[in-house]
Parts: structure tokens; sequence; C-alpha cells
């Protein structure tokens, strides 16, 4: 007779979810949320045809198969086009033509450390797409990094509907009229001008990444999950990812102000580089 089906997560088996959460992805979890991680990872129990968290713990040890679906089940993933307005005023009113001002003669580089499911890739695509169509010689182009393999495969595949395409038409109707193709009932996706300039992989933001590659970084409400110790070795490899003058937007409820970083806050959001600013008074 087969084991009976059951879902309860005790405070140890919580705790150890919490660590394994910890050492593959740098979220803290909080121990208020063990609801959440049972909703979560119940899926994965009847996945596996596992009746408890005990043998879902056993197959954790041994299995990096189910480690990776581990991490897309535990990681979170909620993104939206065009949020927060100002950051996007802000790089199209100020940062990108001071950046076409100075002259660059290659590619305007974006990367995005935590990119989930691609809404704010997408996002910068269309800011810079606008720029791309009124400046003759300006280009640019986007990668975008995530630990879950899941949404980075939903971002590549770029198909989107019901509220983030509702919240986006009516956040800013002049970039969706522009700028996305396809219909209410299969689904939106970006213009195939957009999308050539733009590509997604798997990668682990405490990983480093290219080197002095990247103009712009986008960090985004990602931050908020993580410790400060976490935090701030995450941010290192943003430093080192970005140019001299780089630019760093982070999420609404973050700072860096308790942080030890070469950023210094220019905007609401918005850091560059102490070294950039030096280089600018001197």
């Amino acid at each position: 007779m087969s084991t009976p089906f059951d879902d309860t997560l005790s405070d140890a088996q919580f705790a150890e979810l919490v660590k394994i959460t910890h050492k593959n992805t740098g979220i803290t979890i909080r121990e208020n949320r063990k609801t959440m991680m049972v909703s979560r990872l119940r899926s994965r129990l009847r996945a596996k045809s596992l009746s408890n968290f005990e043998s879902y713990l056993k197959l954790l040890k041994t299995d990096p198969t189910e480690m990776v679906e581990f991490v897309n089940a535990v990681t979170t993933n909620k993104t939206l086009f065009y949020r927060t307005p100002r950051i996007w005023k802000y790089l199209a009113d100020e940062f990108v033509p001071g950046w076409i001002k100075a002259g660059h003669n290659r590619p305007f580089q974006v990367w995005s450390g935590a990119s989930s499911t691609g809404e704010e890739i997408y996002t910068a695509g269309m800011v810079l797409e606008e720029f791309r169509l009124s400046h003759p010689g300006f280009d640019y182009r986007i990668v975008g990094t995530d630990v879950s393999e899941r949404v980075v495969a939903e971002a590549d595949r770029g198909i989107y509907s019901g509220r983030a395409i509702d919240m986006f038409r009516t956040a800013s109707p002049d970039l969706f009229s522009k700028h996305m193709v396809g219909d209410d009932s299969n689904g939106w996706s970006v213009s195939p001008d957009i999308r050539t300039r733009v590509r997604f992989k798997q990668h682990d933001i405490f990983k480093p990444f290219q080197s002095s590659q990247y103009d712009l970084s986008l960090l985004r409400n990602v931050l908020i999950y993580f410790t400060h110790e976490d935090q701030e070795r995450a941010l290192r490899n943003v430093e080192r990812a970005l140019r001299s003058g780089g630019l760093l937007i982070i999420g609404e409820s973050e700072t860096l102000s308790p942080l030890h970083t070469n950023f210094v806050a220019v905007a609401p959001l918005v850091y560059r580089h102490r070294n950039a600013l030096a280089e600018k008074a001197a």
C-alpha cells in the first residue's frame, strides 16, 4: 500500500530548505515564509511521486537535476513592463543622451543580473530603441541573466498576456503601440528589431560575469532577498561588469547606503561608480 501524501513541513526541514536555498541562490528566506515554501514545493513532491518532505530532502542531496527544479520553484519571478517610470525617464532624458554626447563609437551595452521573465529587459529595449530610431549610428545590446533556467526560457520565448499586458498598455500606451506586436488572443511580444538585440542566459549573480563590458546594470528587486554580506558580494560582480562611468539601477525597496560599495547615488534608485565621478571632476 502506498504511503499517504503528507506535505507537512517541520521546522527542522524548513531550516534545511532555507540553507539549501541560500547556498544555491543567495536568497535568504525569512522564518515566516514556511507556508510559501510548502506552496511552491508541493508540486515538486507530486512530480517526483514523493509522499513527504523528508523524502524530498533526500532527493535534493542526490539528484542535481532536481536541484535545478528546486531553484526554479523557490526563486521569486515577479516583474512588470515599465515598472517605476522615473528610472526609464532618467535613462531616456539624462544618461543615454550624455552617453551619446560623449561620442562612444560602439553599441550601448546593458546587463540585467536578475532578469526573471524578461519584462524589464524588454522595457529597456523599447527605451533604447526610441534612441536608435532618432539617432543615426546609435545601437545597443542587452543581456538578461537569471539563476532560474525556467524563467530564462520563458523570457527568451517572450510571449506575454493578461495582467502584465493590461498594466503596460495603461502605463505607457505610446511605447506599447510602437513596440509590441500580437493580440490579446495569442499573446504579445516585442518587435523583432528589439528582440534581435536581446539575449538571455542562465547565470548566478554571485559568480563573476564579463568584466568591464556594460554601460548599464539593472539589478532591481533582488537585493532585498539577500543579507548585507551577500548584497555586497553581488554588487562586487556588478562593479566588475560595468565600464567606468557605468550606471546601476536598483529597486524601489532597496538602498545601497548601509553597504560598502564603490557606487554613489546620482538620482533616486540610480548609482554610478565613485571613480567615474572623480574622473569627471578632475
